[in-house]
């Protein structure tokens, strides 16, 4: 018997057996744990203005942007609010650039103003990337050897948000073929119609929760050693891209020993611009960051060169 993938199946397939997907799930969460002691670790505008474009396009690489899209507005309400809320309530430094009533805005408190919403949206745009690629049979894969338990615990936390947003949507279709609405008609009527939607999704989710316990319990899950799904190895590869970057984490760590990554503020404020070894570490940095890009960015040359020949 012949059993054929749908198109979507098929396509999920592929999505994840290329590119910066294709490798091992240990390599890629190496790569994201490095990336987000990076990014916290870097205090410096440059680089983590650079840092935010590298991502973006990253997550541009793997999806066409969809998860971006997706959380635009709380990415720019965090950035903005981290942007204008300090420069109000920090008032150390010696440049004062203007007063604001009786409060002086520092141009210190600006900059590091900038540093925590780059940061933050640096953060953000990792973890969108992050959904992509260590889906949760990879997440299981590094984890449920060790922590059975917690690992599926984690796993489904991590998909609670996206599900329950994507069971809202399908409840509230239903719901207006009903003529039920939250967004039109009276107020009390629309509250009514919030509140049996939100009764609804929680009773789905509670018996959907005692099914799957139900069945997890069934099939001895955490008694004993569990097999794996998907027996993911190590290849030729996996072992360049872990010394990869194993190597540029360290020495960018150590660029951040030094203080090169970092921009100091107080007491006395350092300027911007790069100069001498940051430039060197700033190089180091962007070739960490930028690993997933370099290899969809191979994929993609690979694919044109040979197309073109056919």
């Amino acid at each position: 018997m012949v059993i054929e993938l749908s198109g979507y199946i098929r396509q999920t397939i592929v999505k994840n057996n290329r590119g910066f997907r294709s490798f091992h799930p240990f390599v890629c969460f190496l790569y994201y744990i490095g990336a987000a002691a990076l990014v916290m670790l870097s205090k410096h505008p440059v680089f983590l203005f650079i840092g935010a474009i590298i991502l973006v396009g990253v997550n541009i690489s793997l999806d066409k942007g969809k998860a971006i899209r997706q959380w635009w507005r709380m990415l720019l309400f965090v950035s903005l609010f981290f942007l204008i809320i300090n420069p109000l309530i920090n008032h150390r430094g010696t440049h004062i650039l203007f007063y604001l009533g009786q409060n002086p805005i520092m141009l210190e408190a600006i900059i590091q103003g900038v540093i925590f919403s780059l940061s933050l949206l640096c953060l953000m745009i990792l973890f969108a990337s992050y959904n992509l690629v260590i889906t949760a049979n990879k997440f299981l894969f590094l984890f449920s050897k060790w922590l059975p338990q917690w690992a599926l615990l984690a796993m489904l936390a991590m998909r609670f948000v996206p599900l329950l947003n994507r069971r809202l949507k399908e409840i509230q279709q239903v719901q207006k073929g009903k003529g039920l609405s939250v967004t039109e008609g009276p107020l009390k009527l629309r509250a009514k119609s919030g509140i049996q939607l939100v009764q609804i999704l929680l009773t789905w989710s509670l018996e959907e929760a005692i099914q799957t316990a139900d069945s997890m319990t069934a099939r001895g899950y955490g008694i004993k050693k569990r097999s794996r799904y998907t027996p993911y190895q190590m290849r030729q590869k996996d072992w360049l891209a872990l010394g990869y970057i194993t190597l540029l984490g360290s020495v960018s760590i150590y660029g951040w020993y030094l203080g090169d990554n970092v921009l100091a503020i107080n007491p006395i404020l350092e300027t911007i611009g790069l100069i001498g070894r940051e430039w060197f570490f700033l190089l180091i940095f962007v070739i960490y960051i930028g690993f997933p890009l370099i290899i969809e960015g191979r994929e993609a040359f690979i694919w044109h060169y040979w197309n073109r020949k056919m």
